[in-house]
């Protein structure tokens, strides 16, 4: 199991906390931000200040599996299911999604809530 420092306070975390801090980190970096990782991060950036519509949802949920199947994120210990978007104000959306999380040799399912991209 993966295990890391929780940006807000220091402490080690592993499991659903860290899988959320590790998927908030690359939806919010866009991919060739980072100088010494350039492969590091998503594309979900292009999608800002389109029309929320289905193509919207499609292209989202495309950029999002680009994203974990990206070696370079460290996500290979998470599988992607399902994705909804909420979007609860102008140039801002949510994500919510569900998987599988590779737990000590153990697939389990989880959900993860709320993680928000664009301007605030």
């Amino acid at each position: 199991m993966k295990q890391g420092t929780d940006r807000n306070t220091g402490r080690l975390i592993s499991g659903i906390p860290y899988l959320w801090q590790r998927l908030s980190d690359v939806i919010s970096t866009p991919v060739g931000s980072l100088v010494g990782r350039r492969d590091f991060g998503s594309r979900l950036f292009e999608m800002l200040d389109r029309n929320v519509d289905s193509g919207f949802y499609m292209e989202t949920y495309i950029r999002l599996a680009e994203a974990i199947n990206n070696k370079a994120n460290g996500l290979d210990d998470f599988r992607l299911s399902t994705m909804r978007v909420d979007q609860p104000a102008p140039n801002h959306v949510e994500l919510f999604i569900s998987g599988q999380l590779l737990i000590d040799g153990q697939a389990r399912d989880v959900e993860l809530e709320g993680i928000a991209y664009g301007r605030y």
